[in-house]
Parts: C-alpha cells; structure tokens; sequence
C-alpha cells in the first residue's frame, strides 16, 4: 500500500513540475511590444486600446505595453529616451517629427526592415498620403489618418439668407480670396463677424498661416534656403490683416480652438480650421440643428507665389515608428500590418472618431466620411481632393522656426512691422537656425 501512495505521489509531482515547467516556457515565449502614443483626444485613445486588445486576442504570444504621453513635450521625451538608451519599441506621434528622428537615428526605415509588407500596404493608401510617412527616400511610420491644414468652416444657414449658394440653393464656400472678403465682410453685422481669425501664435495657428501660404505658391524652405519672405507667404499674411475688421476684437489671443468656439456658438459665420473641427465641435455646447460645412480653404484669384499650389498640407499624428532600441523586429512588423488594415482602421471612417482625414481609400470612399466631409467627400470622388497636397514640413530647427514665423505674424498683425519687414525678419532667424543644423 505505502508503494503505491508512494508511487501516486510521485507520478502526481512529475506531472506538476512537467507542467510547471510548461506554463514557464509559455511565459518565457511571451514577446511584449512597448509603445508610447502622444496625445489625442480620450475616446480616440479608446478605440486605438480597444483595437491593441483584439490584436492581442488573435496574436496570444504578444502583449502590447502601452503608455499615454503628453503630445506638447514629445520632442524632449523622445530625444531624452533616445540618449539614456531608454526607447519602447513603437513611438505613435506626428508625421513632422519623421525627418529630424530620422536624422538622429532614432527611428528606423520599414523598407528596410520588410519591403514586402511595404508594397503591401503601399496600394490601399492615395499617394499624397503615403508620402506623408516618408523621408528622404524611405518609409518610416504607417498612418490611420492625416490632420490637414488650412479649410474654412461656414455657417449654412447665414450663407443661405445672404444668398451665398450654388445653383440649388445650397449654401456654397467662397470661390476666391476677394469672395472671402466679400462675405465676411456682408455677414459682419448684428452683433455678428464674418471671420474667426487664430493668431495667438500657437503652434498651429501659425500652420494654418503656412497651409494658406502654400496654396499661394509659398514654401518654408527649397534647397536649403528658407523662403517665408516670399510673395506666397506676404500675401498670406496681407489677407489675415484684412480679414482683422471682420473678427471679433482678441484675436491676437485666440488660437485655433477658441476661434472654433466662437464659431460653433454661432458668434461669427466662418472660421480659419483644420480638418479635425469636427472633433472640436463635439467639446462644445452646439444645438443639434446647427448647420455648417468644412471646405478647402479658397484660392488667391491669381497665385502670386513662385512655387505650385498646395491644395492642403497634411500630418499623420497617429503616425506608428519603430524605435533603434526595438527588440523584436518580427513581432512589431506583425503589429504594423495589423494596423495596416481596414478592419483595424475603419473606426476613423467617421464610423467611431469624427473629425479626422483618413489613410486608407477605403474609409475615403465610406458614407460615414461622406456624411462628415459633404465638400471633401465630393472632392475625393472628383479627384481632386489631394491634388498638390504636400505633408507638413517637417525639419531639424522646425520647432525654433515655427515660434520665429509666430512672431513675425503678432509683429505684422499689430503694426509693429510692415508683413515685408517681419518676414524678412523671420527669414533671417530661421535661416540661422537651419545653417546651424547642417553644422
């Protein structure tokens, strides 16, 4: 009898540690992919955790470490982990960031690391998009969608009764800069101002600035020289001070959400945007019947720039890279190509997240699109969407740059300068800040 206890004892024992010794091996299989994602409004936040959750459930040997991070101090976070030696595997943040962690070596090119999967996803996205993950050359992130810079938000019903509609009686944008003017000024009344006009110098009201600038034939730089000085950003900045009588007093304060706000409470009758208004809009108190669209921001009659017309310029800021310090170049590409898909992607068809410019043909060409984007849906169908449209520029000193362009805007705005002086002022500093790069 005590043998064969003594033998049950034994079998059951193996059978624990064979086992154990199972469950270990399992554990020591499982790859965990680290990733920082910067910014981005919660629920967005949500639907990219809940969609991490399913790649999980259908890849059970990896496990996505995911960490929020503040958008506003990417630059430093990213550039201090690079130097302590302290990178996850993936960082999520903006398109423009691409050329200077590209420069510093710490993002690595996806065409090197799998070109198949490249050619692979290269097909699903429109051209114009695609190039916004690259760099000189070379692909380094995948995109869900783009932020866009500039368009113009218009309030429907003041259009319709000042008469400002198509030949359906639709309301309709304005055609053309001197329109623009027109209508601003003719809405300007009752308490009520054509134009919302963002010129704190925030980071992106200064990028709507540049995105009108582009439209006009202006470039940041060509060849190394910086170009700010140029007729296509002279006259960009001409037409914001004649716009000033047509907006609300403040608006040297008021930066792209404020002049949202006044828009969507029905203060003004358009407002200067980017393409996520919508996302904007939803942060407001706004009565369910309001009407307005979002459209292209309209052309100079006669492009007075040396350069060709940027319908838009355009940033992923859910942009995927993956990091020097990757330790599983396999597993994070596996990653990568799940994101590369619709049905990972299809949320910012309009579907769950409204307010962004998707990557991929297939939510451009979805009703929900449609139904948030009436003009820019029309204009995909057309093909003319993303004609000229260029990524954001993206460059070593663009930061010391952007806050030199900010300024020389708040100097012409408030006469301190004429718009020639304060940007050949602009240009002289910022050509500084890139020869200082190149050394």
């Amino acid at each position: 009898m005590f043998n064969q206890k003594f033998l049950v004892l034994s079998i059951t024992l193996t059978v624990l540690i064979i086992s154990g010794s199972h469950i270990s091996a399992e554990a020591a299989e499982k790859t965990v992919i680290s990733m920082w994602k910067f910014g981005g409004p919660q629920h967005e936040r949500a639907y990219i955790q809940k969609m991490n959750k399913q790649f999980e459930q259908q890849n059970p040997s990896i496990t996505i470490e995911w960490s929020y991070q503040n958008y506003g101090t990417k630059r430093e976070k990213v550039i201090t982990g690079n130097v302590v030696n302290e990178l996850p595997d993936i960082i999520a943040l903006d398109g423009q960031s691409i050329p200077e962690f590209a420069e510093m070596g710490i993002i690595l090119p996806l065409d090197e690391i799998s070109p198949e999967l490249i050619n692979k996803w290269e097909k699903d996205y429109p051209a114009e998009i695609w190039k916004t993950n690259m760099h000189n050359g070379h692909v380094y992130s995948i995109s869900t969608y783009v932020d866009a810079s500039t368009f113009l938000i218009y309030n429907k019903k003041m259009f319709r009764e000042a008469g400002i509609t198509d030949g359906n009686g639709k309301a309709r944008p304005p055609k053309n800069w001197n329109e623009l003017l027109v209508i601003a000024k003719k809405l300007t009344k009752n308490g009520i101002y054509g134009m919302a006009l963002p010129a704190s110098g925030h980071n992106l009201d200064v990028n709507m600035l540049e995105g009108i600038a582009y439209r006009n034939g202006g470039r940041w730089l060509m060849d190394g020289k910086v170009k700010v000085n140029g007729q296509g950003f002279i006259d960009a900045l001409n037409l914001y001070k004649d716009l000033v009588p047509y907006a609300p007093s403040g608006y040297m304060e008021t930066n792209f959400r404020n002049a949202a706000e006044q828009f969507f409470q029905g203060k003004t009758a358009m407002a200067i945007t980017e393409s996520f208004a919508p996302i904007l809009k939803a942060q407001f108190d706004v009565a369910s019947d309001f009407e307005y669209n979002l459209s292209s921001f309209p052309n100079r009659q006669n492009k007075s720039g040396q350069f060709e017309r940027a319908n838009f310029l355009m940033t992923p800021t859910y942009a995927l890279m993956v990091t020097r310090q990757v330790r599983n170049k396999k597993a994070v590409m596996k990653f990568l190509d799940f994101w590369s898909t619709y049905d990972a992607q299809k949320g910012w068809s309009g579907s769950v997240i409204t307010g962004r410019i998707p990557t991929l043909k297939k939510n451009l060409e979805s009703e929900t699109f449609a139904k948030i984007y009436p003009d820019l849906a029309r204009e995909y169908r057309s093909g003319t969407l993303f004609k000229g449209a260029l990524p954001q520029e993206g460059f070593i000193g663009l930061t010391e740059c952007t806050k030199a362009l900010s300024e020389g805007m708040q100097e012409a705005l408030l006469d301190l300068a004429s718009v020639e002086e304060a940007l050949n002022n602009t240009q002289k500093t910022c050509q500084k800040v890139i020869d200082r790069a190149k050394n």
